[in-house]
Parts: structure tokens; sequence; C-alpha cells
């Protein structure tokens, strides 16, 4: 007896392709992820050392403030680098602040198509598992009609 093809396939090729497809397009958003934590750190560490930079400079300034060596140019000099060290600093935690927000859309996006992914992952490993219960099924019916036909030639001999 011929093996029977299994009725379903096109539907378990179908549902493959779409778990397939899906796995490969959460890698690329594992990537784009994996870009906006990377982005992400690299606007913290840009903050991090302006801040750094900035005490550092006002501290130094602040000294020369105490010592007494500075004049109202100097002065005028100190106020605007602090204003403009204030105006960096908070495009720097702009930057920060929209980098974390990408990051943030990049793992809702993650999370979505993980959750479909399982989805799809199950939804195909279902019809696998139906078209091997079907190919079993299958075999067990064409052993059984192997039995018969060898009991009914056998009971055809004895007779």
């Amino acid at each position: 007896m011929a093996r029977q093809t299994y009725p379903l396939e096109a539907l378990r090729k179908l549902r493959d392709e779409k778990a397939e497809a899906l796995a490969q397009g959460l890698g690329r958003q594992i990537a784009r992820t994996q870009q906006a934590q990377a982005a992400l750190a690299e606007r913290e560490a840009q903050r991090r050392d302006h801040a750094a930079r900035a005490q550092e400079t006002v501290r130094a300034e602040q000294q020369r403030l105490q010592a007494g060596a500075v004049s109202g140019v100097d002065l005028r000099r100190i106020a605007d680098f602090q204003a403009a060290t204030r105006a960096q600093a908070e495009v720097l935690e702009r930057a920060e602040s929209a980098a974390r927000q990408a990051l943030a859309r990049e793992q809702t996006a993650e999370q979505n198509l993980r959750v479909e992914q399982a989805a799809r992952e199950a939804e195909a490993k279902l019809v696998r598992n139906h078209e091997q219960s079907f190919h079993e099924r299958q075999a067990e019916l064409a052993q059984k009609a192997e039995e018969e036909a060898a009991l009914e030639q056998w009971n055809a001999i004895r007779h």
C-alpha cells in the first residue's frame, strides 16, 4: 500500500513558513533593540562625561575666584560658561530621553514579535503533530490491511 499524502500538507507548509518568517523578523528586531540599547548607553556616557567635565571646570574656576585673581571679564566668562554648560546638559538630557524612548519602543516591538512568534510556533507544531499522527494512523491501517491479507491468504491455503 502506497503511503498516503497528508491532506493538510499545504497548511503545514504555510504554518512553517509563517513561523520562519516571524523568526527572521524577530532576529532583525532584536538587532534593532540592541542598536537602541547601544545608542542609549552612548547618550548616557556623553551626558555623564559632560557633567564630569563641567563640574571639574566649575571647580577650577571657583578655586580661582577664591584665590582672588579674577577680573570682571573673568566673572562674565564664568557665568557664560555655566549658562552654556546648562544648555548643553539639557540637550544631552533630551537626547538621552529620546534614546530611552526609542529603546522602549524597540523593546515593545520585540516583545510583541516574541508573543506572535510563540503563537505561530505553537500553531506550526500543532499541525506537524497532526501530520505525524496522520502518518502513524496510516501506517497502522496499512499494517492491519497487510495482516488481514496475510490471514486471508493463509486461510485460503488451509482450506
